[in-house]
């Protein structure tokens, strides 16, 4: 199990790292941070930005798998108090729950390609802010219809049909693991009681954070 679930990961790694290489090259990210800078900062801060980036291009892979693999373990260890709420899951493994995981990241593999496929073949008048803020099939998309808050953009972005997705494949996966002794409705309620409180708490920090800085 241990060797699947590092199998897992690496696939899931290397997925990502194609999807930052894609938007990066053929979205051409360099180029439209290159043209944000030029408005409103002299040459110099520009040229210092091309040369970092000649010197630097690569920290952003490197810390991929860093970012993935604290992102996982972290869902991972909400969903682990299943065990305590639910006598038939109290026999889980830690391992198991982490193959879960795993699994249901592929549903944010999904977003980022269609993400980058929304850019690349049908909006392609895009912004830099845009590219940035933008989540695929997120009221995210509706911000300036439903409030211009800064402090919103991230509760906004979170708010789209791939979270639900990921919510759904976490039930599935708590089914299977309780052997089906539960239902698939109870499943999704464990899901909410566990990682669902935990997404609310990361929500609050990064809301709190957003206006510290703002205001």
């Amino acid at each position: 199990m241990i060797k699947n679930n590092f199998y897992i990961f690496l696939i899931v790694l290397f997925a990502h790292i194609f999807i930052l290489y894609f938007t990066s090259y053929f979205l051409e990210i360099n180029s439209k941070i290159i043209d944000f800078l030029a408005k409103d900062y002299p040459s110099s801060v520009v040229q210092n930005y091309i040369e970092s980036q000649k010197k630097w291009w690569w920290v952003s892979y490197a810390v991929t798998p860093v970012l993935i693999g604290i992102k996982v373990l972290l869902v991972a260890f909400c969903l682990n108090f299943v065990k305590i709420i639910s006598e038939k899951l109290e026999d889980v493994k830690f391992r198991d729950i982490l193959t879960v995981v795993l699994i249901a990241e592929f549903v944010f593999i999904i977003a980022g390609f269609y993400k980058f496929f929304n850019f690349y073949l049908i909006d392609t008048d895009y912004t830099l802010e845009t590219l940035q803020t933008y989540y695929p099939l997120s009221l995210i998309n509706y911000k300036e219809a439903i409030s211009t808050e800064k402090w919103l953009a991230y509760p906004l972005q979170l708010a789209n049909v791939f979270e639900l997705m990921y919510w759904g494949v976490l039930a599935w996966g708590i089914w299977q693991l309780a052997d089906k002794k539960i239902s698939y409705q109870r499943s999704l309620g464990y899901v909410a009681l566990t990682y669902g409180i935990g997404l609310l708490f990361w929500v609050g920090v990064v809301c709190f954070l957003i206006l510290s800085v703002s205001y």
